[in-house]
């Protein structure tokens, strides 16, 4: 196992003493994570990417125009976007990537983005979904089975995207399906805004990192896990540099949020791949505030694998497994059981054969 892009990330140093084989590696995995772009910026601020071998580099800045693209792209939609948020009569609130690029923090330094978050209030929902399909954005969800399940089970409606350009929303009323494990009061979330330009508002820095520990912690696929958890590596430190009183506050605030779960989580890993900063008796102190925490040994068995790049370079013994352990798991945290499993059984019949469910399995469902 060569986790390679995790010993540059952590030391862009290293990359000095990369050979042309090494390389051939590190690009692949970088690129199956989405952190080529991350990776180039990185390199390029501490003035190390004119020693990266040309063959090489080019690879690390088309990744680099990709994100900068992006980031004019966003600034576009934005315009539209506040004029449909004004249209409703809410706030445009940003999650996640498009928040950490508006907000210029360390987490959104050559980020990839493939969708716009928002944040809506539940009850406005409805008129916002209206709003923005005026102004172009559609469901992209023709199966009626799916678009129940998003709007019955998840924290979201189904994604919505624009008929003439490529942007696609995933419209949120809170940070996590109702039917999780960790329950929170939707509300408080805009008690705290941040507003990072006139009219356009991001998530309290304490709510901003929950949200990212809950939204890696509760997903079922690691695509992108590990660029996930290097959000909340720099999303951490930035905001712990900043603020004295970041540490108390944040375990106040998950607890508060009924997080601490995921919190614990969070800071487990990014310090075991990022060497996250995190003082010890931080750690101690959320997991003496669960009741029981059971099974750690087997969480990073699954969890050491998930986040590895989905490379054949980094798979280990048992890595299919742990994936589909965690896929399992996302459901489960998500839907009780009794709906759960004719779930997975219709999504591997349809994987298998492409049969979408019929409007008699609809109405048996209701029954």
């Amino acid at each position: 196992m060569k986790a390679l892009l995790i010993d540059v990330l952590k030391d862009p140093e290293h990359s000095r003493r990369l050979t042309l084989a090494e390389w051939d590696v590190l690009i692949p995995q970088g690129r199956v994570t989405g952190l080529l772009g991350t990776l180039c910026l990185m390199l390029e601020t501490r003035d190390l990417l004119a020693s990266v071998p040309g063959e090489v580099r080019r690879h690390l800045e088309s990744a680099l125009c990709t994100h900068r693209k992006q980031s004019e792209n966003l600034e576009y939609e934005l315009m539209w976007l506040q004029r449909a948020m004004a249209e409703v009569g809410e706030k445009l609130i940003l999650l996640k990537g498009a928040a950490y690029i508006l907000g210029e923090l360390p987490a959104g330094a050559g980020r990839l983005i493939s969708d716009i978050d928002l944040l809506v209030p539940e009850k406005n929902v409805p008129r916002a979904e209206h709003v923005l399909s005026e102004y172009g954005w559609e469901s992209a969800e023709d199966d009626p089975y799916n678009d129940r399940y998003y709007r019955k089970w998840m924290h979201e409606i189904p994604p919505m995207a624009h008929v003439d350009r490529d942007s696609v929303l995933d419209v949120h009323h809170t940070i996590l399906p109702p039917t999780a494990d960790e329950k929170l009061s939707p509300e408080k979330l805009f008690e705290q805004l941040v507003e990072l330009r006139p009219g356009v508002f991001a998530l309290s820095p304490l709510d901003m990192v929950l949200h990212s520990a809950t939204h890696l912690f509760h997903e079922g696929e690691f695509l992108h896990g590990l660029r996930d958890l290097l959000d909340l590596d720099r999303l951490l430190r930035h905001f712990s540099a900043a603020d004295d009183g970041f540490w108390s506050d944040l375990v106040a605030r998950a607890e508060e949020m009924d997080m601490l779960t995921s919190l614990f989580l969070a800071l487990r890993y990014s310090r075991m791949f990022f060497d996250t900063p995190v003082p010890a008796a931080v750690e101690v102190e959320v997991e003496s505030r669960l009741p029981r925490f059971p099974g750690v040994a087997f969480f990073d068995f699954l969890f050491v694998r998930a986040f590895l790049p989905d490379h054949s370079s980094c798979v280990l013994a048992c890595t299919p497994f742990a994936r589909f352990c965690l896929y399992v798991r996302s459901h489960y945290l998500r839907m009780p059981l009794y709906l759960l499993l004719p779930h997975l059984v219709r999504k591997a019949w349809v994987g298998r054969f492409g049969r979408p469910v019929t409007s008699d399995e609809l109405a048996g469902e209701e029954q």
